[in-house]
């Protein structure tokens, strides 16, 4: 049986209007966009359809998808993949993402795993064997929950490894920093600086700095740092993207643009440069940018390949940090409750409004329990003015939360955005924040689905794995990849393999509103899929994170 459009004339139309502005990178390793690609030969995960033997692409798009032999009547010239016992499946969608970060690690330091001030001295000397005097020193990576829990480290070691040089460390999630004595310098940060309204400078006995930053004292240190020009800051998208299609990253959602990273993307798509598609979410923070973008409106290309239609707000901080908004104090240190707001309810609420009537949806990064509490009462308040609204808002992590928000999200249809990589990297100590009883609705997947709502998962990267198979390996094993805790850490709230991998294809796609674009393999749809050395449904759930990414293609076009 074949199942195709209505008429060719119909899916003519669709199909050269998702192919306008496709390039392909290389004619030597896939069939130009506008020829017919029959797959074929091994497994076809559609995850709408019922099990099919084929599926023939056309201009970019999924044209027909039945028997064998019914297709190859229908295409006889077609060229041939033959999947030879590999298996075909939707593309992934990396639904939170910090790309251009991704791609700028290159010039990083690789921090992590760093235990102490001597490890990461060691990889710095590594990176940069001899940096010419003056030069910054940039390293991210270092993780600022597992030294929070142990004791903060001190800039000591990095003055005397890095005389001549300004040093500044990005912590794991990007809510630390670490700085030398000659970055603080450059930022005329001493005993007498005061802490910034949302932020702090630790200090020594003697209040001189330890070079930690905390949440926004890291703009102190960061605005001094050289910035990348515009074909620098075009380049890392580029390597970043390309180095996600490689792990089979067909749609990404770029977590909170700023002017610059706005520029840059459409320039890249402008040009037909991406290599996979982009979801832009614009940081809700910048006061001019949203301005600007609220009075223009939401942009979405016709060649589907660049999106800038969400806001995205940084409410609190991070839970490692003990920047996270809780209602009670954090068990390991119930002096610390509910850090200065990064932004104000008020001002969230006026930017949701804004959101709504200028068709923008709406995402709040929260993780504390309080953090969500009061997101969601700000989204209840701004959409019961738009209640015919198909406003797929969104909240970004939602890692603690208060045990109704389940039911809450549920009703207001807002999607639980949250990283299976966090809870595995934060199993070490997150207990220890929030005690006993709040940890039982700490990265609670399932109970998200159980009560009704809907539930993507991401990868959040750079900083913990991010790859597509470790993120499935995570989501259905809540082990790290070493495999511990044995039994999981706790199991009851693991998703099944065909759970967690609609929550990294179709969910992200319907949360950017692409599900009738991507997110499976259906006829109409863009032909963004990937070729896998097994089938992940009948993988051992252990063996997840070793699944084998072979080739990809976005639009019919291998990348």
């Amino acid at each position: 049986m074949i199942r195709m459009s209505v008429t060719k004339l119909t899916a003519l139309a669709a199909l050269l209007l998702l192919a306008v502005g496709c390039q392909q990178q290389d004619a030597a390793v896939a069939p130009p966009a506008t020829s017919q690609l029959l797959v074929f030969g091994g497994p076809i995960l559609t995850l709408d359809e019922a099990k099919v033997e084929a599926m023939l692409v056309e201009e970019g798009v999924i044209s027909a998808l039945g028997d064998l032999n019914d297709l190859q009547t229908l295409a006889p010239n077609a060229a041939k993949l033959d999947l030879a016992g590999r298996t075909a499946m939707p593309g992934f969608i990396d639904s939170h993402v910090h790309v251009r970060e991704l791609g700028m690690d290159a010039i990083k330091a690789d921090l992590v795993g760093t235990v102490n001030v001597d490890e990461m001295v060691e990889r710095l000397h590594l990176k940069f064997p001899t940096p010419k005097p003056g030069t910054w020193l940039i390293g991210q990576g270092w993780d600022e929950g597992a030294f929070a829990s142990r004791g903060y480290p001190d800039r000591a070691a990095l003055d005397a490894a890095f005389p001549d040089n300004p040093v500044y460390l990005e912590s794991l999630h990007g809510f630390a920093g670490f700085a030398n004595g000659l970055a603080l310098q450059a930022a005329s940060i001493d005993a007498a600086t005061p802490n910034p309204e949302v932020g702090q400078i630790l200090r020594r006995a003697d209040g001189a700095p330890t070079g930690v930053l905390l949440t926004l004292a890291q703009a102190l240190v960061t605005r001094e740092v050289p910035v990348a020009d515009a074909e620098q800051l075009e380049q890392a998208i580029i390597a970043g993207l390309n180095t996600m299609a490689r792990a089979g990253v067909t749609s990404v959602h770029e977590a909170g643009m700023d002017g610059r990273d706005v520029t840059a993307f459409m320039h890249l798509a402008e040009q037909g440069k991406l290599p996979i598609r982009v979801y832009g979410m614009l940081n809700g923070n910048n006061d001019e940018l949203m301005q600007h973008w609220f009075a223009r409106g939401p942009l979405s290309r016709s060649d589907g390949m660049l999106a800038i239609a969400a806001v995205k707000v940084f409410y609190d901080g991070s839970l490692g940090s003990r920047t996270a908004m809780l209602r009670a104090p954090y068990s390991d240190h119930p002096e610390l409750a509910n850090p200065t707001e990064r932004i104000t309810p008020a001002a969230i609420k006026a930017l949701a409004d804004q959101a709504a009537a200028s068709g923008f949806q709406m995402a709040v990064h929260a993780i504390g329990d309080e953090g969500n509490d009061r997101t969601l009462t700000i989204f209840e308040k701004a959409l019961a003015a738009y209640p015919n609204k198909d406003h797929r808002w969104r909240i970004e992590h939602a890692q603690v939360v208060l045990s109704d928000y389940y039911q809450r999200v549920a009703k207001l249809g807002v999607i639980s955005s949250m990283q299976s990589s966090h809870a595995m990297g934060d199993s070490a100590w997150a207990e220890d924040r929030v005690g006993s009883e709040r940890i039982h609705y700490a990265y609670a997947w399932q109970r998200v689905l159980d009560n009704g709502g809907r539930l993507i998962i991401n990868s959040d990267l750079p900083g913990e794995p991010w790859t597509p198979a470790e993120t499935l390996f995570f989501a259905v094993n809540r082990q790290k990849l070493d495999g511990t805790p044995a039994q999981g850490w706790y199991p009851d709230q693991a998703l099944s393999i065909s759970q967690a991998i609609h929550a990294t294809t179709l969910g992200g796609a319907h949360a950017a509103f692409q599900e009738t674009m991507t997110g499976s393999l259906a006829v109409g749809k863009a032909a963004d899929f990937i070729i896998v050395d097994n089938n992940p449904l009948t993988m051992a759930p252990v063996e997840l994170a070793n699944l084998q990414v072979l080739a990809t293609y976005v639009a019919g076009s291998k990348r």
